[in-house]
């Protein structure tokens, strides 16, 4: 019986707290996410060691991205952020990401970058 008693106890403790409500990913936000934190999040652990030929992020590989502005321009940038290309996934996996966040991340990228 004690057993029991105990059992219910933690259920019913369970059920206390304020855990975060799952968030449908096609929800609108009230205000989008930094794109320092989605980059921080989804995309260093590529971009930051050119994991499987992804571009490298810094000041040091400006040319390569002002290259890929200037001859692919930016809204191609921005597609393969969205749609994935080659060894980029989709959204980067950030499935919950807008379009609108994944631009400003490409944005983000280029200046940490200094692409011109």
């Amino acid at each position: 019986m004690r057993v029991a008693g105990s059992l219910a106890l933690a259920l019913a403790l369970a059920g206390c707290g304020d855990p975060e409500p799952a968030r449908d990913a096609g929800a609108e936000r009230a205000e989008p996410r930094p794109p320092a934190a989605i980059y921080g999040r989804y995309c260093v652990n590529c971009h930051g060691r050119g994991m499987a030929g992804a571009p490298r992020v810094g000041p040091e590989f400006r040319l390569h991205w002002s290259h890929e502005v200037e001859e692919e321009g930016f809204e191609h940038l921005v597609r393969v952020a969205i749609e994935g290309q080659m060894g980029m996934p989709p959204r980067g996996t950030c499935f919950d990401c807008t379009d609108e966040e994944l631009e400003a991340t490409v944005i983000y990228m280029l200046k940490q970058s200094g692409a011109q």
